[in-house]
């Protein structure tokens, strides 16, 4: 009977066919290379994914930095500009001042047109002391009269002699308001437009 059971089963068996890849693993010893190359490919791509992940997250806090220093270089930059751009207009007003008061010494006519010019913008006809430096006094007292034509009288202008005035320019007093023409008043005037505050030497 054990022999009607192999040929039973054998029968069975050869019912059944094999695909050629079944067949082939039967006849040979499971080959795990293909399965170690797909694993060993997997664990690199793995790791190739993970590696480009913390390489990723380096290089953006290294773009952070470079960018931080990057704005802190521009904002110095931006600073020393700024200083020099002050330097230079210190000193061409520095240059200006020392042109104007040498002009003024030069050219006698530009206290008087520059006194003719401040007692114009006055509206009133009311007494008005001008103060000038001595220098500008010698200069401006013969011409008193002509200074403001209105004024001819001579009794609404009076003329002084003042240390603290440059040459070339004046102090008017009118009615308790007083309109200071100086020229180192108007330096600091044109240096506040530039946004320095420092008295002009």
């Amino acid at each position: 009977m054990e022999q009607d059971d192999t040929i039973k089963c054998f029968q069975m068996v050869e019912l059944v066919r094999k695909s050629a890849k079944q067949r082939a693993e039967e006849a040979q010893p499971h080959d795990c290379t293909e399965l170690q190359r797909d694993a060993f490919e997997r664990g690199r791509q793995d790791g190739i994914a993970e590696g480009r992940a913390q390489c990723k997250a380096q290089v953006e806090e290294e773009v952070k930095k470079a960018l931080r220093l990057a704005n802190q270089i521009g904002r110095a930059r931006v600073l020393a500009l700024e200083e020099h751009e002050r330097d230079i207009v210190e000193v061409a007003l520095a240059i200006t001042k020392k042109i104007l008061l040498r002009e003024c010494e030069i050219d006698k006519d530009l206290v008087v047109r520059q006194v003719r010019q401040v007692l114009g913008l006055l509206p009133d006809k009311t007494l008005v002391t001008l103060k000038v430096h001595p220098q500008d006094f010698t200069i401006l007292e013969p011409l008193q009269h002509s200074l403001r034509p209105e004024w001819a009288d001579g009794d609404h202008l009076v003329l002084e002699a003042y240390e603290d005035v440059d040459p070339g320019g004046c102090l008017v007093e009118q009615a308790g308001l007083l309109f200071d023409a100086r020229l180192t008043q108007q330096l600091a005037l044109v240096a506040s437009e530039f946004g320095l505050e420092t008295p002009l030497a």
